[in-house]
């Protein structure tokens, strides 16, 4: 049997911000007993296992880690779960989570997607009650900074808990105090030049290179759609045609990439734009135009839905939208077509706007 005795005793003693030399203290032991302990070396005497216990609130099977590989496999159905059931029933696995978080209080993996899940509250709580789940967000957040050796959660915990101050400041009125926490940290993450995606596709002899180039490739290109959109789409003060002629070069950049179908977040992008591309084409006054791209985007939505080889969680792309999460692509451009692109009725009214939405239905 594999005793995991010393790398839990090092976690709930950083959890309890105590050095070594302070848990020696406690425990009537020395400094050195507790440096071969977490080194693995040493254990402590029989009789101290029951003090050492309470005192860490834990059992001495768990303190022991003779349940790891049982806590595992409960540790997998958990993720499974939030990888297979977010979308489709995101408030019954935000149920389980608060359970797995009360049976692993220590496991990283199940806090930061607690941490997720709790981010998105937002939308399904009153703002008064929000200032709890403010609290309970910024103590994982802590905890993980202090106490988690693995980056990709540790960068994962600080643009979640970004995203959240910035939604206190924008949604909620907060104070300016939030804005410049978030810009903090923000300062703190790698560039793009450090991530794994670019460094992969550096050097030509990682295994697989030619496949990790196009996944650094695809996922740039993600970052360029959120980021031009973001800047400009959205933003009042650019015109149309401005608008169009960026939509433009970022879908011809995305034909380049997808020679072969393969349906990926830049597919659903590419829809995406092609309905924005119609409802901006009909703000220029050219109708044929807008007519044209608002089909094709329906055209593309029914196409990918009916596609039997699509990755089954590709519709978590647009994941945080609430209002999208339970549509397919034929459902989410219908009701932006029909109720957010900026249309007049008299438009909507016409055959050909009506056998476009025919499409998606």
């Amino acid at each position: 049997m594999e005793l995991n005795f010393g790398e839990n005793i090092k976690n709930l003693r950083r959890e309890q911000n105590l050095t070594q030399q302070e848990l020696a203290d406690i425990f009537g032991v020395s400094f050195q007993a507790v440096s071969k302990w977490e080194r693995g070396e040493a254990f402590p005497d029989i009789t101290l296992l029951p003090e050492i216990s309470n005192f860490f609130a834990v059992s001495i099977d768990d303190l022991l880690g003779v349940n790891k590989l049982k806590n595992e496999q409960k540790i997998g159905e958990y993720l499974k779960l939030y990888e297979q059931m977010r979308i489709k029933d995101r408030a019954a696995v935000f149920q389980s989570f608060q359970k797995a978080v009360k049976e692993f209080p220590n496991d990283f993996r199940i806090l930061i997607r607690y941490m997720e899940l709790l981010r998105e509250e937002k939308d399904s709580v009153f703002q008064p009650e929000y200032d709890k789940t403010s609290k309970e967000l910024f103590s994982i957040y802590e905890r993980i900074q202090n106490n988690c050796t693995d980056d990709s959660i540790r960068i994962w915990s600080k643009h979640i808990i970004c995203e959240h101050l910035m939604y206190k400041y924008d949604c909620l009125g907060h104070s300016e105090e939030d804005r410049q926490s978030a810009e903090s940290i923000i300062n703190t993450l790698p560039s793009l030049r450090d991530s794994r995606e670019y460094v992969f596709a550096m050097y030509s002899d990682v295994p697989k290179w030619y496949e990790t180039r196009e996944n650094a490739i695809e996922e740039l290109l993600y970052l360029l759609q959120n980021t031009v959109i973001g800047y400009c789409y959205y933003d009042g003060k650019f015109s149309p045609e401005y608008k169009i002629n960026i939509i433009n070069h970022i879908n011809g950049l995305f034909k380049i990439v997808d020679r072969d179908g393969k349906y990926s977040k830049n597919r659903i992008h590419l829809i995406y734009n092609y309905g924005h591309l119609g409802h901006l084409y009909y703000e220029t006054g050219d109708s044929e135009k807008a007519l044209k791209y608002l089909k094709t985007a329906a055209e593309y939505a029914k196409k990918f839905d009916e596609d039997p080889d699509k990755p089954e969680n590709i519709y978590r792309f647009y994941e945080t939208e609430s209002q999208y999460a339970e549509m397919n692509m034929r459902q989410r451009m219908k009701t932006l077509m029909t109720q957010h692109y900026n249309l007049p009725e008299k438009f909507k009214k016409t055959d050909d706007f009506k056998s476009v939405i025919s499409i998606l239905e």
